[in-house]
């Protein structure tokens, strides 16, 4: 059958000329074809495994070409046939080597038990009783201990009971002491300032008390002075005179002189004439006057 080919000037087809070496190339192709399923089925064959299924497309004859009016194309190269390569056979795994397996060990033979004699009954129930008796024992001294642990506890307790009772009575009793005490303190400082002032007082009530009745001695000797001329106005004379009960001098010596001998020695006169010099009569205060510093001056 002669191929066509349709002419692109009026649109009539044109008949192509069959080339030898089209057939040469179908029948290459068709071989190739052949080499692949055999190789494929062969491979098939060897192998341990499945594989996947392969389909492959068979061809009685090549379709024509297309005819052109172009010059005819170069004979195609032939294709290479690449065969799978067969897959190594896998070895074979070694099979296990049953281990021997080991005899039961004999079985004991029963040795025939004798019947327990009587003393060997006794025995055992001796030797029960004693164990018996053991275990009762030591729960006794269990529970012994556990309750004298208990007693020892609540002794321990009330021990430390009565130490924080006896700590809180100390802390209160001395509170209270310290209490008393500040108190106490206190009441003394108001009775010594009280006793202070009364001193202060007393003896500010002597000092004047002293003061005046050395006023008294010191105007009724004045009365007896006779002054001498020429006695300057600041001269000055002091005496110390020691007195007895009663207000009798018992003597009268100059300490300090004037710087006018007569004016001292009329002085002493009237010391003397002067006794008894009015003292104070109550005898608690006699210590006071029994010596007496007297200071006398012109025109006082």
């Amino acid at each position: 059958m002669a191929a066509l080919i349709r002419s692109d000037a009026d649109g009539s087809w044109l008949p192509v000329r069959e080339e030898p070496k089209a057939l040469l190339a179908g029948v290459l192709a068709l071989l190739v074809h052949v080499a692949a399923v055999v190789a494929l089925t062969f491979g098939f064959h060897i192998q341990t495994q499945r594989n996947e299924p392969v389909s492959a497309e068979l061809w009685a004859a090549l379709p024509p070409p297309p005819s052109v009016a172009k010059p005819a194309p170069a004979e195609p190269e032939p294709v290479p046939v690449v065969r799978p390569e067969p897959k190594p056979e896998p070895k074979p795994e070694p099979r296990p080597v049953p281990r021997p397996v080991p005899k039961p060990p004999p079985e004991p033979k029963e040795v025939p038990s004798k019947a327990p004699s009587k003393a060997d009954i006794e025995l055992k129930a001796k030797e029960a009783a004693k164990a018996k008796q053991a275990e009762e024992t030591k729960k006794r001294e269990a529970e012994k201990a556990k309750l004298q642990a208990q007693s020892d506890a609540k002794a321990q307790a009330e021990a430390k009971a009565r130490a924080q009772a006896q700590a809180q009575a100390d802390a209160k009793a001395q509170k209270e002491a310290q209490a008393k005490q500040a108190e106490a303190d206190r009441i003394r400082r108001e009775q010594d300032e009280l006793s202070r002032k009364a001193a202060e007082a007393a003896a500010s009530a002597q000092a004047k008390l002293l003061a005046s009745h050395v006023d008294k001695i010191r105007g009724k000797v004045r009365r007896y002075i006779v002054e001498p001329p020429g006695v300057p106005p600041n001269a000055m004379a002091e005496f110390e005179v020691v007195l007895i009960p009663g207000g009798d001098v018992l003597s009268v010596k100059l300490r300090r002189p004037s710087g006018n001998a007569l004016y001292d020695e009329a002085v002493e006169r009237a010391i003397m004439r002067a006794q008894p010099l009015p003292i104070p009569p109550e005898p608690q205060l006699f210590p006071q006057f029994r010596t007496l510093l007297l200071q006398f001056r012109p025109q006082e």
